[in-house]
């Protein structure tokens, strides 16, 4: 998989030429760098000042499209003028652009089916907390439309009694209400429903017009619907971290780091 950064002289023609560069990222481990806690991943102010400009560029859309809830999403990155989709974009908010001789003013999609089962995962997540809170390092972040639960600081000798309190409280639950999918250090609940990133990616494109070249970086398993939806749509899909295989994404950067320095070369 080759390095975005070394063929970049065969990549900035294809941005150059197009009319719309509609620029999307993940947030955790790709624009923030993974943190110990959620609460402590925070956006570089190089990063920012990045997002900040492309934003601001008419030849650019931006949107963040995170696992995080709309609301933390929007408070930790607090930039004017960009798309955010929480929740793997169970929730989605589009800023007013004018768009193709058309204007579109600021509007927030919730998912329906998802916003019904909100009292099913508050339920799970109460009943983690009560299962879970005895365990260092361990905290189960409720989400509205989802629940995560994180143990990257628990010990590892207690991580498969964390994955079997899991388990039981989650086999609990009504089985064709909720599915697990899992990340870097964290268990994630969500409601059963053919919805991820992918297609949270696929209703930004419809709001963006034709001519849009779409860019993802992402760096998790929860990631890669989203990488094929670019990929399809003949965009550029970016994973970030070491190397590795099997990934749907056709270039790859180390880090968030090289991310930002993406950025820049895009605002160049």
């Amino acid at each position: 998989m080759p390095h975005l950064l070394n063929i970049w002289p065969s990549i900035a023609p294809r941005l150059a030429a197009a009319p719309r560069v509609l620029l999307l990222s993940d947030y955790d481990g790709t624009l923030s760098p993974i943190a110990a806690r959620p609460d402590l991943a925070v956006l570089p102010p190089e990063t920012r000042q990045a997002l900040a400009g492309l934003a601001a560029h008419p030849g650019f859309r931006v949107g963040i499209v995170s696992g995080r809830s709309l609301s933390d999403l929007r408070e930790r990155v607090n930039l004017p003028g960009i798309i955010y989709a929480g929740n793997h974009g169970l929730e989605i908010t589009f800023p007013a652009v004018p768009l193709a001789k058309a204007f579109f003013p600021e509007n927030s999609f919730t998912h329906p089916r998802a916003a019904r089962l909100r009292p099913v995962l508050q339920q799970a997540a109460e009943a983690l907390q009560k299962r879970l809170h005895r365990h260092r390092g361990v905290i189960v972040e409720d989400k509205g439309l989802s629940l995560s639960v994180h143990y990257r600081q628990a010990s590892p000798e207690s991580i498969p009694e964390i994955q079997c309190a899991f388990d039981e409280v989650i086999s609990a639950a009504p089985p064709e209400d909720i599915r697990v999918t899992h990340g870097k250090m964290v268990l994630e609940v969500r409601p059963n429903i053919q919805w991820g990133k992918g297609q949270a990616i696929e209703k930004i494109l419809e709001t963006s017009g034709q001519d849009a070249l779409p860019i993802f970086f992402g760096d998790d398993l929860t990631d890669e619907d989203g990488f094929e939806v670019v990929q399809n749509a003949d965009g550029i899909a970016v994973f970030v971290g070491p190397a590795r295989q099997p990934t749907r994404a056709a270039y790859r950067v180390d880090s968030p780091r090289e991310v930002a320095e993406t950025l820049r070369l895009l605002r160049a």
